[in-house]
């Protein structure tokens, strides 16, 4: 824990030295790195001329530590990066100039250094200084190379012994190539950094575009939700009212026998009753595109609810002459939602018997597998046209007549296919036009 806490500490202290990414910029940040390195080999390099006896050369790197100090105070604390790489290349070349005569010129390590300077210069400048820094450092070196050629006294070799040459050229070498192996590995971390920034910022931008365009679809949706339940209250709502304002004007007119009144009272109320089962169908959904669905899940035993329903529907059935049967066992429950699975099988056993013709059969029964009650409600009615079966759960599917010529609602599927959902069940069918139809509905079972 210790170890852990004392690592925090140094990266902490590194980060201060160097600059948090939310306050310097990238190439500051760089400056910032390359003058506390170089404080802390210039500090290495003047124990190591204290060694081989190196005094002049000892004063001269205290000098440029100072001066080394006065550099990152500009870049650190005063923000003049570019400034600071100026002062910085200025005292460099005047450090290895210095170092040349007083360091035994190409007998020392002076050209291992202007490598190295050069490196660092490329490394941390503006790119518009790249060709300047080229240029000096060529003119430099070379003058100093042809001045040792022609006038070898003003370069003399300053080591008292060839141990002291060998500590020199080791300990600069080494110093140079780590030097420029830990700034270019700063700086390749400091680039990576950058780039995984930039590929986060961009994989952002494209969850937000798909975030976006995933809302215009939603935004679609709802919009075609919209015009379609207008559609159905502007046609299918205002067709059967019609209807019933001109059975009512018929009615109330006196002028029909005791058949034509019956016939029209029994249009009239087959009308009333589809209304009002249009219009429950209509505010239930409509209330839960609106406000949203609270789905109140429990444990119900299924028979309840199917034999509810079934006895409903069993004189509607008889008056138009069809034979409606259940069977299923007392024992099975199931996870549901109480009202949710009422409007579902109310709406498909009354879709059923709508779509049978007089004579023919609906019947309910349901099945079990080791997690799952399957509910099918079957009819032998009219089947359900190819074209149709596509979009029979969405918005897409048309009001139908019934054998009876009893008007379809057109919500009935969509709402069960909804609910379905909400109760982590699922709703399917099966049909052949002309034959009839069995629609499904899986509910889980309860874990005894």
């Amino acid at each position: 824990m210790s170890s852990f806490s004392e690592n925090s500490s140094l990266k902490a202290i590194w980060k201060k030295l160097i600059g948090a990414p939310e306050e310097y910029s990238l190439e500051n940040r760089a400056f910032n790195y390359v003058c506390v390195i170089s404080f802390i080999l210039l500090v290495l390099c003047v124990f190591a001329d204290i060694y081989i006896s190196q005094a002049t050369m000892t004063w001269v790197l205290i000098c440029l530590i100072a001066v080394l100090s006065v550099i990152y105070y500009l870049g650190k604390v005063r923000k003049r990066y570019t400034f600071g790489v100026i002062v910085f290349a200025v005292c460099s070349y005047g450090a290895l100039i210095l170092n040349y005569f007083l360091n035994s010129g190409t007998y020392g390590p002076t050209i291992e250094l202007f490598f190295v300077s050069f490196v660092l210069l490329i490394t941390i400048s503006d790119k518009r200084y790249h060709i300047l820094w080229i240029v000096l450092h060529l003119l430099i070196l070379i003058t100093l190379i042809w001045i040792e050629y022609y006038n070898p006294a003003l370069v003399p070799d300053t080591y008292p012994d060839k141990n002291a040459r060998f500590v020199d050229l080791s300990v600069n070498v080494l110093i140079g190539i780590a030097f420029i192996y830990s700034v270019t590995r700063h700086l390749r971390n400091f680039y990576d950094a950058k780039a995984k920034e930039a590929d986060e910022r961009s994989l952002a931008i494209v969850r937000q575009n798909e975030e976006i365009s995933a809302q215009n679809e939603r935004l679609e949706q709802v919009d075609n939700e919209k015009n379609k339940l207008f559609s159905i209250i502007s046609h299918d709502l205002k067709s059967p009212l019609d209807s019933i304002k001109g059975f009512l004007e018929m009615l109330s007119g006196n002028m029909l026998d005791e058949s034509e009144r019956q016939v029209i009272q029994e249009e009239l109320l087959e009308q009333t009753k589809y209304t009002a089962d249009l219009l429950m169908n209509l505010m239930t959904w409509a209330k839960s595109q609106m406000h949203g669905v609270t789905v109140n899940l429990s444990v119900q035993n299924l028979r309840d609810f199917v034999e509810d329903v079934a006895k409903n529907k069993i004189s509607i059935a008889a008056r138009k002459g069809i034979k409606l049967t259940y069977s299923i066992s007392p024992s099975i429950e199931v996870i549901c939602d109480r009202d949710m699975l009422h409007i579902v099988l109310r709406n498909l056993v009354n879709n059923a018997i709508k779509f049978t013709n007089t004579g023919g059969e609906v019947s309910v029964a349901v099945k079990t597998t080791a997690d799952k009650a399957i509910v099918s409600v079957k009819d032998t009615g009219i089947g359900i046209p190819p074209e149709m079966q596509a979009g029979l759960f969405t918005l897409k599917t048309r009001s139908t007549y019934g054998t009876n010529r009893e008007k379809g609602i057109g919500l009935g599927l969509l709402m069960c296919k909804e609910y379905m959902d909400y109760q982590m069940g699922d709703i399917w069918f099966e049909s052949e036009y002309g034959k009839g139809s069995t629609f499904f509905i899986s509910l889980s079972l309860t874990k005894h």
